[in-house]
C-alpha cells in the first residue's frame, strides 16, 4: 500500500467516526428530549386537583341547560368555599362546609366561554384582574362553557328604557334600592374589557340606597337585551361589586358585546331583587 493510499483510508476512517459520533449524540439528544417532554407531562398530569367534578361536565366541557344555566356537582374536601372566575374575575361563590357536593346553577354566558373554579383563599368574591399564574396549579379547574343558543327565556322580574328607573323594597329587610338607567350608548370596543367586536354598548347605571342595611351592586344584576330580545354577552372584566352604605348613592357603568341591533333595554336579572313596586319620583342625587 503507498503512503497516498494509506493517508486516504485514514482520512475517510475519520470522517466516518465523526459522522457515527455526531449521528450517535443526536440521537442521545432526540431521546433526552423526548424523555424530558414525557416527564414535564407526567408531571403535569400528577398535580391532584382539589376540586373533582362528578356530574355537569364532560370531556373538560359543560353545556348550558334548557335556560342556558350551568349545573354542575363536584367535591372540594376540605376547603370551604369555591369562587367561580370568568376573564380573571370573581363572579360567584358557593359555600362547601368543606365537602363542595351540590347544584351549582348559574346563568352561563351567551358565548363560548372559559370559566374557572378555584378554591384559592386569596382569591375574594367580586375580585377583578385575578391571574391563573399567580394561583396554587392544584387550586383551580378551567372548563369550557358551551351555550346553549336557543335557551327558554323566562319573564323578565323588569325591563326598563334609558332614563327610567326602578324601585326595590322589603320592609322585612330594610332594603329600599332605587336603579336608575340613566344612558344606554354603543362605543367603540376598549381593548382592556377584550371585546369580541368592534363595538360595545356602554350602559350607565345610578345606584341608590334608601334603605337602612348595607346593599350591593354588580353589573351581573343586569341583562342587556337587542332589538330582537336576545341577551348580549357582559364583559367582566371592568366592575364586578360594589357596596353601597344606606343613603349612599353609586353611579358605575357596564359593557356588553353588540352581537346585534338595538333598540335596546335593560332587564332586572330576577335573581338579584326582591320584592319592588315602580318608583314615582326622581331619583335621590345624594
Amino acid at each position: 500500500m503507498n503512503k497516498k493510499l494509506g493517508l486516504l483510508l485514514i482520512f475517510c476512517a475519520s470522517v466516518f467516526a465523526a459522522c457515527q459520533n455526531e449521528t450517535e449524540s443526536s440521537t442521545v439528544n432526540s431521546v433526552l428530549s423526548e424523555e424530558s417532554s414525557s416527564v414535564a407531562t407526567e408531571s403535569e398530569e400528577s398535580v391532584a386537583k382539589t376540586i373533582i367534578f362528578s356530574s355537569g361536565v364532560k370531556d373538560g366541557i359543560t353545556r348550558g341547560d334548557k335556560y342556558n344555566y350551568f349545573a354542575l356537582e363536584g367535591t372540594a374536601e376540605g376547603f370551604d368555599q369555591v369562587t367561580t372566575l370568568i376573564e380573571g374575575t370573581a363572579i360567584d361563590y358557593r359555600e362547601t362546609n368543606n365537602v363542595w357536593e351540590f347544584d351549582y346553577p348559574y346563568q352561563g354566558p351567551g358565548i363560548e366561554t372559559e370559566i374557572t373554579f378555584t378554591t384559592d383563599t386569596s382569591v375574594s368574591y367580586g375580585d377583578t384582574g385575578i391571574d391563573l399564574d399567580d394561583l396554587a396549579p392544584e387550586s383551580y379547574v378551567t372548563i369550557t362553557f358551551m351555550p346553549n343558543e336557543n335557551p327558554t327565556i323566562t319573564p323578565p322580574a323588569f325591563t326598563v328604557n334609558e332614563g327610567e328607573a326602578q324601585n326595590f323594597l322589603s320592609d322585612d329587610s330594610g332594603i329600599n334600592e332605587l336603579v336608575t338607567v340613566t344612558e344606554i350608548r354603543e362605543i367603540d370596543g376598549l381593548e382592556e374589557l377584550n371585546p369580541l367586536g368592534a363595538k360595545l354598548l356602554e350602559v350607565e347605571i345610578q345606584y341608590v340606597n334608601n334603605g337602612n342595611v348595607d346593599t350591593y351592586i354588580a353589573p351581573n344584576y343586569f341583562l342587556a337585551l337587542d332589538g330582537e330580545g336576545k341577551s348580549l354577552p357582559l364583559r367582566y372584566t371592568h366592575f364586578w361589586l360594589h357596596t353601597v352604605a344606606p343613603g349612599e348613592s353609586f353611579t358605575e357603568k357596564a359593557y356588553f358585546d353588540l352581537t346585534s341591533e338595538g333598540p335596546y333595554a335593560i332587564q332586572f336579572f330576577d335573581g338579584a331583587w326582591i320584592d319592588s313596586e315602580e318608583a314615582g319620583g326622581t331619583v335621590n342625587d345624594l
